[in-house]
């Protein structure tokens, strides 16, 4: 959420679902799994991918975010176009977005964030 907010979109969480919902829509996901005393866990923002089944992605028609009927998908590009006016039609990389959602983590929580290129390094 306070990455979206970096971008001025407004997005809630939902009472009933997990995850970052604008409007009816969900833009990001956090997943917990647990199997043979091992939990993972993580989450996903959607940046920028095809969602009209055209080229390279997937019809959003046949999406049933976590199996929620009458929800859909959203990408922070579309909502940047609808919300800003912003249409250049390159949207922001998944690497500089990734960087925005590594502070506002670290905010978050109180941690400092290190890139993992940084740590193969050491």
């Amino acid at each position: 959420m306070q990455t979206l907010k970096e971008f001025d979109i407004d997005s809630r969480r939902d009472k009933e679902h997990t995850s970052v919902w604008v409007d009816d829509e969900k833009n990001a996901a956090v997943g917990v799994s647990s199997a043979r005393w091992i939990n993972t866990y993580g989450f996903a923002v959607n940046v920028d991918v095809e969602l009209e089944g055209e080229g390279r992605g997937f019809d959003k028609r046949v999406i049933v975010p976590c199996g929620i009927e009458g929800r859909g998908v959203t990408l922070l590009r579309k909502m940047l176009e609808e919300r800003t006016g912003w249409s250049s039609g390159v949207c922001w990389t998944v690497e500089e977005v990734r960087n925005v959602v590594a502070r506002c983590f670290g905010e978050v929580f109180g941690v400092g964030m290190v890139h993992g290129d940084e740590i193969r390094s050491r």
